[in-house]
């Protein structure tokens, strides 16, 4: 059983080159493993691999191990997702040893460590193909590689050719190869020599021009939606190929001379016609694009592009010769595209979006993770800043955070420090007098402060006056008691001592009494 699984294992690994870096992986069903040979940080790794909708690897169990077996063909150390968080110390009774997956959890049928220092400081986990033991490094070192994992919904087997025919496949994580054996969602598919182009969606392969909000729609230059129909169009001097999506070089390009104001495109019959950009309307001359307008009657009459094509996620409201989105609440524009949405939460925590028809099924903004409580689901801020993002300081937003470096260092990469040039000719190091974070998302967060919470601290700092005071005040009488002089008493000397202590609260008979006996 070993044997057939290293059999198709093998079957199923690629190789490609990009530059000098070397690159491994290999799909499984819906699971795919990647190797990259390019020397970074852990942080980095990872965002690397949260790029392509990834993770570095988990190694749950002794498969994923031999996985990675087959993967690194190098001698190096490579990232993988296992670290200690910061502020904790290592725990020698536990799998893992305190360490956590990239994923915040901590479960595992499987560990392979080798020698463990503990030391009480954030530290990563990395392999090498020396033997594969699990080796703590500093989060912040450059090592030669990671490992990355993927899970799709979907797949796509590969595509059956004739002998005389080629397939190159790409994946949507950046390797090619033609003996791929199943294909994620998102792969292309280009064949030689009928120069077809094809993508692999909801299972199934789709052929160039597809909708053009996916990769241009498999153009090589533009993709426009004509009739509800995609179409390739290409630049002045160029035709379309046969084969919809290639563009080839013409002497005698029509559209070159035609006239049009926007886009020119070729039709089925060859003839050639003009279409305007989103937000225009092709004038009545079939060249001349207007702002928002339509002619109507030898009248301009704005076009109501709510009504037309529907072009924002949520609301939609017209305007004369345009239109403006929002969202709804709780959402808000995608700072890519201002037509579309995105949920957001400007606070430490907010209610989950959640099916109605399935209140397991729920979701949170970018950077917060469900937290149930009392069977009601909330979405939580995760702190970035404990997962060590940052190489100096870490200033925690909400659904992000905020890197920055100490005086005399320059931000690199979103997270890393490194020491400030200095100017030509100077002499010596220049620093600026203040510091320019990255920002992952923008929203900060606002004081904690509230107005009740300052009430108290007022009541507080009274109280602890007025003690101190009492306490000087009772000092201050136990003072002058020890400071009333003595000596040694008489009977007759009682009274007048008696005289000199009581005060005028209380009577004294005890003066009168004595002068009675003495007469």
């Amino acid at each position: 059983m070993r044997d057939m699984i290293v059999m198709v294992f093998v079957t199923l690994t690629f190789l490609m080159r990009v530059g000098e870096a070397k690159h491994n992986a290999y799909c499984d069903g819906n699971h795919c493993l990647a190797f990259f040979q390019d020397p970074v940080a852990f942080a980095t790794a990872q965002k690397h691999c949260e790029s392509n909708n990834g993770q570095l690897m988990t190694v749950r169990s002794s498969e994923s191990q031999y996985m990675i077996s087959i993967l690194i063909e190098i001698t190096g150390d490579y990232w993988i997702g296992l670290r200690l968080p910061s502020g904790q110390c290592p725990n020698s009774a536990s799998d893992l040893r305190g360490y956590r997956w990239i994923t915040g959890d901590n479960s595992t049928d499987f560990q392979n460590w080798g020698v463990i220092d503990n030391v009480c400081t954030s530290k990563c986990v990395s392999v090498s193909k020396i033997d594969f033991k699990w080796t703590e490094q500093s989060c912040y070192r450059e090592i030669d590689g990671y490992l990355c994992e993927y899970n799709f919904p979907s797949v796509c087997k590969r595509i059956d050719i004739k002998s005389e025919e080629s397939v190159l496949y790409e994946t949507p994580f950046g390797f090619e190869g033609d003996d791929l054996l199943v294909l994620p969602m998102g792969s292309t598919a280009t064949l030689n020599p009928l120069d077809s182009k094809y993508i692999c969606l909801s299972e199934q392969w789709m052929q160039a021009p597809w909708t053009c909000d996916v990769l241009k729609g498999g153009c090589e230059d533009e993709c426009l939606s004509i009739n509800q129909q995609p179409v390739c169009i290409c630049p002045p001097g160029k035709i379309l190929h046969d084969n919809k999506f290639t563009c080839v070089a013409v002497q005698n390009d029509p559209c070159l001379h035609f006239g049009c104001a926007h886009v020119c495109y070729q039709k089925n019959d060859s003839s050639v016609a003009c279409m305007c950009h989103h937000g225009y309307a092709l004038a009545e001359d079939g060249k001349k694009c207007q702002n928002g307008f339509k002619m109507m009657n030898d009248v301009c009459i704005d076009e109501d592009e709510c009504y037309m094509d529907g072009p924002c996620e949520h609301i939609c409201e017209n305007t004369l010769g345009s239109y403006n989105c929002s969202c709804f609440e709780g959402y808000i524009a995608t700072r890519k595209d201002p037509n579309k949405c995105q949920l957001h939460c400007p606070f430490e925590e907010c209610l989950a979006e959640c099916d109605p028809n399935d209140p397991h099924q729920c979701n949170c903004p970018e950077g917060y993770l469900i937290d149930v409580r009392n069977e009601i689901r909330f979405c939580m801020d995760i702190n970035e800043c404990d997962n060590g993002y940052c190489e100096h300081n870490c200033k925690n937003t909400y659904g992000g955070h905020m890197c920055s470096c100490y005086e005399g260092f320059d931000l690199v990469d979103g997270w890393k420090c490194v020491e400030s040039q200095p100017s030509e000719g100077s002499g010596f190091t220049t620093s600026s007098d203040f510091i320019t974070p990255s920002v992952k998302y923008p929203t900060q967060r606002p004081s904690t402060v509230t107005a009740g919470g300052l009430i108290g601290i007022i009541v507080c700092i009274v109280i602890v006056v007025l003690v101190m005071v009492f306490l000087l005040q009772h000092i201050l009488k136990r003072r002058r008691k020890l400071e009333v002089p003595s000596a040694p008493k008489t009977q007759g000397d009682d009274g007048h001592d008696l005289e000199q202590v009581r005060t005028e609260k209380y009577p004294k008979p005890s003066m009168d009494r004595n002068f009675k006996q003495d007469t």
